[in-house]
């Protein structure tokens, strides 16, 4: 696990984005993973400002997007695929065709789920991913509780994710439920960044006890994905402002 402290989330997304741009100079179909929120913002504007630059191209490279409100998909304003595009992928060059973003408006879930995982197969995993973290610790859409081995699954809402969720919305919605990649296809990644932005945040991925197992405590979920990422013999980098 290499732990890199920075003073400035700008600092985060520039070592974050050099790191992508050093990827798909190696390997330009690589598949490229980054959370909608916040903690993403520095990294985007990075990426994006490569892209116009011309020292970056996703033209052959892969995005997943990792979840989506229950009822939502990127036409709603405030969603997780509405920031993603809003954000970064309006602004570079994948190819539509090569975009995975999740629609918690689909009629039949389940079908959705089967979508997610075989995308993710079919361009041979996640090369590399950009994790948030929650105020209770979860991980995209994953709660404390979920199975390391979970793949692409339904999620219902801890408290603290349905009310802190509505920041992002002008008009909070009601959040109950989540369509997510699961701690498994986490664990699974080639390599996995946590960014941490905040003293906030600190509780989230410092804390006091943790139990590696399914009842995972509420602030401990990050940190026992880290010791999995470990004991896989993955890499996490985990920045955060000081």
């Amino acid at each position: 696990m290499e732990y890199v402290v920075l003073k400035t989330a700008e600092e985060i997304g520039e070592v974050v984005a050099n790191e992508i741009a050093a990827l798909i100079q190696e390997k330009p179909k690589a598949n490229i993973c980054i959370a909608a929120g916040h903690s993403s913002l520095c990294t985007f504007e990075k990426l994006v400002e490569k892209v116009k630059q011309g020292t970056l191209s996703f033209a052959q490279a892969s995005f997943t997007a990792m979840d989506e409100w229950a009822g939502m998909n990127e036409t709603d304003s405030g969603s997780c695929g509405n920031f993603l595009v809003k954000h970064f992928l309006s602004q570079v060059d994948f190819f539509p065709g090569n975009i995975s973003l999740v629609n918690g408006r689909a009629d039949d879930p389940q079908q959705e789920l089967k979508r997610i995982a075989s995308f993710i197969e079919e361009k041979g995993g996640i090369d590399y991913m950009v994790l948030g973290v929650g105020m209770n610790g979860h991980l995209a859409l994953n709660e404390p509780g979920t199975s390391f081995t979970s793949g692409p699954h339904l999620s219902q809402l801890d408290e603290v994710t349905r009310t802190v969720g509505t920041k992002y919305f002008e008009e909070a919605p009601s959040l109950t439920g989540g369509v997510t990649i699961g701690l498994g296809d986490i664990c699974r990644t080639g390599r996995c960044v946590l960014t941490v932005n905040g003293a906030k945040k600190a509780p989230a991925i410092i804390p006091s006890s943790i139990e590696i197992n399914n009842g995972v405590s509420s602030n401990g979920l990050s940190s026992c994905c880290s010791s999995q990422w470990n004991n896989s013999s993955r890499e996490g980098l985990c920045p955060w402002e000081t």
